[in-house]
């Protein structure tokens, strides 16, 4: 009987926590370009630009200008050092209650390989992230006052495959990715997990230097208060390299 009562009052333990969790989901169209400009075998720049819109297109939900450094020795590793800056819109009851900025700094490595005609790459970093801080006054009015800090490790694990080809040596590609974020605590110790991603899509040339992509992008977030969002997302993403 003893168990009997231990295992009801587990149940509705579990009962009143799932309850108390508030979920919310949304839609969204995200578009990106990203530019790259080798300077030489070793080196070479890039420059994101993502433009990303919600609510079925009818409200902005966040712009990143992303530009970073790269250097590749081998075919293997990619070692980065990058900056971004996040533009976060006030969309909706559980998004910020007004526009706000974020900065990150960050460092990454990313691990590339093969096998047979699959294509492997992990992406690590390490990102420093620099978040304003919204307060509400007596009169319930929002404002900016100063910036919370926060570390943040990514991890990104991308697998992908020829499907066909198009012309010369340029082929399509089918492209999957997942990639979990972890908020640490000081210095590098694991405290939550964030948000994770998912992706399925289509790569293919457009032209010799000029690709497109378009696919599926899953995300759930856990948010402050209890919250957790699911994004349903049709993703865009044009690239132009300069050789």
């Amino acid at each position: 009987m003893k168990n009997k009562i231990q295992i009801v009052l587990l149940l509705c333990a579990i009962n009143l926590v799932n309850a108390q969790e508030k979920k919310f989901t949304h839609h969204s169209s995200w578009n990106g370009i990203i530019l790259k400009v080798k300077i030489d075998s070793t080196f070479y720049v890039s420059s994101e630009f993502h433009f990303r819109r919600t609510n079925f297109l009818k409200d902005r939900e966040q712009f990143i200008g992303r530009p970073s450094v790269h250097f590749t020795p081998n075919k293997t590793y990619d070692f980065a050092l990058g900056y971004s800056y996040i533009r976060n819109y006030s969309f909706s009851d559980y998004s910020n209650p007004i526009n706000a900025n974020e900065h990150n700094i960050w460092q990454q490595v990313q691990l590339n390989h093969t096998h047979k005609k699959l294509n492997f790459k992990h992406r690590f970093r390490l990102e420093e992230i620099f978040i304003d801080k919204i307060v509400q006054s007596i009169n319930g009015v929002n404002s900016i006052n100063g910036s919370n800090y926060k570390n943040r490790f990514r991890y990104r694990f991308t697998l992908t495959k020829p499907i066909m080809k198009v012309f010369e040596n340029k082929k399509i590609y089918v492209k999957i990715f997942d990639e979990f974020f972890i908020n640490l605590q000081d210095g590098i110790r694991p405290k939550s997990l964030n948000q994770n991603w998912f992706y399925i899509g289509l790569d293919y040339p457009l032209a010799n230097k000029i690709g497109f992509g378009i696919g599926y992008h899953n995300i759930g977030l856990n948010s402050s208060n209890n919250t957790f969002i699911t994004n349903h997302i049709l993703q865009t993403t044009v690239t132009y390299s300069v050789n």
